[in-house]
């Protein structure tokens, strides 16, 4: 019997140890893992802005160009580290996480929209509008998008953004009659959704916004800008424009084909309530005005 009871004993001893012993190769393995991270620090310095024809070069700070800023790190094409900014944020500008040494793909998108896009994957970042009336999810936007190797020591990461979006301008010379509440765009050629390894848009989207009006022009031309990611083709974006009373009623509408490119505005002005030369109504009406954007690549231009 006592030789039973040492053997158990034994036994049991030898469980015990065995026990530890994986516990402490499991401990190990963790903090292993932990010291393999490295502290990256991704920073926004500028936002890169041309005009001239893109001669001239020219920075403003981040937080003058967008009020919402999407830091993203992938890997392999998967998604392995996010971080969503708004403008007053102490760190805004400014991201810092925690990543194993190694290979990877940065992305750092600037916008102004009422919500942040989906960055799950980089070839897929859709805005969308987000308000039914007065506002839009398609703004102006920026981005940068590159390799990043991640490595023991590596210093600040610093990077300019660059424009991804399309500017179509609306100009109206005439005074907006006083049943007029807002203005619908609607618009189909261009895209709502940004492929940032390339920087353009791959997606054929219907867009739709809303701007509501009201008597405070005081005679003064009235301005509406759109905002579309243009497709590599270059193809054409066709918008047609209603302006419409307080019930949604279309009281005048015009239709606009665009040659859109990015970083460039294609302005259209004249007066949008009153036909032009009534012999010659397939005439543009020629009394448009020319403005100049010093901060876009440049401007093309027509009356209607």
């Amino acid at each position: 019997m006592r030789n039973m009871k040492d053997a158990t004993v034994f036994s049991l001893l030898l469980l015990m140890c065995l026990f530890c012993s994986c516990e402490k190769v499991i401990l190990e393995q963790e903090s292993s893992a932990s010291e393999d991270e490295v502290n990256v620090v991704l920073t926004v310095t500028d936002v890169e802005l041309y005009a001239n024809g893109g001669y001239t070069r020219g920075l403003t700070p981040v937080e003058k160009a967008c009020t919402r800023l999407c830091f993203a790190v992938y890997r392999d094409g998967t998604r392995v580290k996010y971080e969503n900014q708004k403008y007053g944020d102490s760190d805004y500008g400014t991201a810092s996480m925690k990543l194993e040494a190694g290979s990877y793909q940065v992305l750092i998108l600037g916008h102004s929209g009422a919500a942040n896009p989906s960055t799950t994957k980089a070839t897929q970042i859709k805005f969308s509008n987000q308000t039914a009336s007065g506002g839009s999810g398609y703004t102006d936007t920026f981005y940068y998008y590159a390799d990043l190797k991640v490595t023991n020591g590596m210093p600040t990461q610093e990077y300019v953004l660059e424009r991804a979006t399309a500017m179509f301008r609306l100009i109206v010379n005439d005074e907006i009659p006083s049943n007029v509440k807002r203005f619908y765009f609607y618009y189909t050629g261009g895209s709502g959704q940004l492929d940032a390894t390339t920087g353009y848009g791959n997606a054929n989207s219907q867009q739709k916004v809303y701007i509501d009006v009201d008597d405070s022009s005081d005679g003064q031309p009235t301005e509406f800008e759109l905002y579309t990611f243009p497709h590599e083709n270059g193809q054409t974006v066709t918008f047609k424009v209603e302006a419409q009373d307080a019930d949604g009623n279309a009281l005048c509408s015009r239709e606009f084909k665009a040659q859109m490119e990015r970083n460039f505005i294609t302005q259209y002005s004249g007066d949008f309530f009153t036909k032009g030369d009534p012999d010659n109504p397939d005439e543009p009406d020629e009394n448009g005005m020319i403005w100049v954007d010093t901060t876009w690549d440049g401007i093309d231009e027509y009356t209607y």
